[in-house]
């Protein structure tokens, strides 16, 4: 170990004083000098290689990845119910109602996804009717009450009643401030 340490400086002091002169010999070889110009350089690719520097995609490829799963994981059974119920059911047929028959709100629609969401997921019109009167009923009782209090305080204004009226408080003068024989009188 000790000879080859002396080896390799002993060859390094040698490069130093002729790199360019010293051939191909056992100094050259210990010494890591500047390679000869015959010599040719090997290189696997075009132009300089460069380490370029951006930034990961990791999450943007588990965001896409996790994102098409789901929509596949959800868009594949709703694509398969949507053709089942239009090859097997079809849309609805409009026939003759018999007299005194009155259609629910849901039997006005052709396709039968739109029935069933019509029937189970939203409210029919006269459900939603009466929300809608109810709405306006207790709005209208709001109003009623506002002007009604309204109209009170305008009369607690206008007969002194209420807090618009106060008594004048008593001049300081007019306290009696001396020693009294007996407490509180």
């Amino acid at each position: 170990m000790v000879g080859m340490s002396i080896l390799r400086s002993a060859a390094a002091f040698a490069a130093r004083l002729s790199p360019l002169k010293s051939g191909n010999n056992a100094v050259n070889l210990l010494a890591r000098t500047i390679p000869q110009s015959t010599k040719v350089a090997v290189r696997w690719g075009h132009g300089k290689k460069m380490f370029v520097i951006k930034s990961t995609q990791y999450y943007d490829k588990r965001f896409l990845g996790l994102m098409k799963f789901y929509v596949l994981l959800t868009g594949i059974p709703v694509a398969i119910i949507v053709t089942c119920v239009n090859v097997f059911i079809g849309e609805a047929e409009l026939v003759e109602t018999p007299e005194g028959y009155e259609p629910d709100h849901w039997e006005y629609y052709k396709h039968p996804i739109t029935r069933w969401i019509s029937r189970y997921l939203f409210d029919s019109p006269v459900k939603d009717y009466e929300k809608a009167m109810a709405f306006i009923k207790i709005q209208q009782e709001k109003m009623e009450m506002r002007m009604a209090e309204r109209a009170v305080r305008r009369h607690m204004k206008e007969k002194g009643d209420g807090p618009w009226y106060h008594d004048p408080t008593p001049d300081k003068a007019l306290i009696d401030n001396s020693h009294k024989s007996t407490p509180d009188s």
